[in-house]
C-alpha cells in the first residue's frame, strides 16, 4: 500500500499495518520480544502474510509517546522514527 502525503514528492509506503485484539499480558509479551531483539541484535523481523520485513532502526531515533482519550475509549501509542543510515554523532572539542 502506498499513500501520498503533501504531494507526489513525499510518498509513504506502508509495509505492515496490523491491529489485533489481545489480552494485555499478550501485548506486553509482544512488546518485550521486540525490545529484547532490539537490545540484542539491533533489529527484529515481522512476518505478515508470509512476507518477512526486517525492522532495523538507526542508532539515533525519535521517540514519541502519546496518550489520547475520546469519551470512554483511551489510546496509548509508542512511535519510533528514524532516517535510514543516520548514525549517532559525537561532538568533541580539541
Amino acid at each position: 500500500m502506498i499513500s501520498l502525503a503533501n504531494g507526489a514528492n513525499n510518498r509513504k509506503e506502508v509495509l505492515v499495518d496490523i491491529e489485533e485484539k489481545m489480552s494485555l499480558a499478550n501485548a506486553i509479551t509482544y512488546l518485550e520480544t521486540i525490545t529484547n531483539k532490539l537490545k540484542e541484535q539491533g533489529s527484529f523481523t515481522l512476518s505478515h502474510n508470509g512476507k518477512p520485513i526486517e525492522v532495523k532502526p538507526s542508532s539515533t531515533v525519535e521517540l514519541e509517546i502519546k496518550v489520547e482519550k475520546r469519551q470512554d475509549k483511551q489510546k496509548f501509542e509508542i512511535e519510533v522514527e528514524w532516517t535510514e543510515g543516520e548514525e549517532e554523532t559525537t561532538f568533541t572539542i580539541e
